[in-house]
């Protein structure tokens, strides 16, 4: 991983790096890159598409998730990221020792959490505290708080 910030002109070595990031340190790494910030993160999900960009970290979600910290609790979050273009949904199932993301909005959700691409990035890569995201307005979350306060928690970062 390079720690430069990309030329959001190359569209094809934006792929590239969006394909090469497996775990929550690569994507650290591109977090922690001088000049990344909102607008860059932005600039890069419109430049590779953000269907893309939310497939793979969801994706990433559940090879991550650590059963044994969620014990018995299970259930559906449906996450609204707010990318460039407009808001998109996600099911992140978790159930049976696994955590399965899907994009599409679930139905019946146990919560709903509301938030950006850049929070959402952050969030995943450890950058962001979960409940400090949601004390600070950066998520917003209905339903289960209780089992959306657990959540961040069940995850190898």
């Amino acid at each position: 991983m390079s720690s430069t910030v990309p030329d959001l002109g190359d569209t094809e070595q934006l792929k590239t790096l969006l394909e090469d990031v497996a775990s929550p340190d690569q994507l650290r790494e591109l977090l922690d890159a001088p000049g990344v910030d909102d607008a860059m993160i932005d600039g890069f999900v419109a430049a590779v598409g953000a269907e893309g960009v939310l497939d793979k970290v969801f994706g990433l979600m559940g090879e991550h998730f650590v059963a044994e910290r969620a014990g018995n609790d299970a259930g559906v979050i449906r996450w609204d990221v707010t990318a460039p273009g407009g808001t998109l949904s996600y099911g992140l199932s978790i159930r049976d020792g696994a955590a399965i993301g899907e994009r599409g909005a679930p139905d019946g959700p146990k919560v709903t959490l509301t938030l950006s691409v850049p929070t959402l990035l952050r969030l995943c890569a450890g950058r962001l505290n979960g409940v400090q995201g949601f004390m600070t307005g950066q998520i917003k979350l209905s339903g289960d708080m209780m089992f959306g306060a657990k959540l961040p928690g069940w995850f190898d970062y």
